[in-house]
């Protein structure tokens, strides 16, 4: 599997979540919502900004793609959380020369992207602490207030 090289740039960048759910809309009151699907691809807007040689790769990238538009490939990407991650993709269309000016090159592409697994139990703990008005960064620091808070407490009596 080929993995792209240049990470895309934050400016530009947009993902649009693939959920599963379907809504229908039913005369005189809220809509009816289920889940249809279970591991529906994202799609990314995204955009990269390079020089000549970088044009030339991307461009060569797409060109052996396309060759085999079945195969995925690996780019980073940052959709499921909010780390950047590596992401198995397809090009949906061909990428776009956006701009040119002299020896900066704008490039855009769509791309279909396969959802990572996520953690179904750390999402459950995550929203449950917020309706309890819990500080989500509690969640992630308990380091950080053993450290400063238990133990200096722990030790006050010492």
């Amino acid at each position: 599997m080929h993995k792209l090289l240049y990470c895309v740039t934050q400016s530009g960048y947009s993902a649009k979540i693939g959920d599963g759910v379907i809504s229908q809309d039913l005369e005189g009151g809220a809509p009816r919502h289920r889940r249809a699907l279970k591991g529906t691809y994202h799609t990314a807007s995204i955009q990269w900004v390079v020089q000549k040689k970088g044009y030339q790769y991307l461009m060569a990238f797409y060109r052996v793609w396309a060759r085999n538009p079945s195969q995925r490939f690996l780019a980073r990407l940052c959709i499921d959380g909010p780390d950047v991650e590596d992401y198995q993709c397809y090009f949906s269309g061909t990428p776009t020369l956006s701009s040119k000016e002299a020896n900066v090159y704008t490039v855009t592409a769509e791309l279909r992207v396969k959802p990572l697994n996520v953690d179904s139990n750390l999402d459950e703990l995550i929203v449950t602490a917020g309706d309890d008005g819990i500080d989500l960064n509690e969640l992630w620091n308990p380091l950080e207030k053993l450290v400063n808070e238990s133990l200096p407490d722990a030790l006050e009596n010492l």
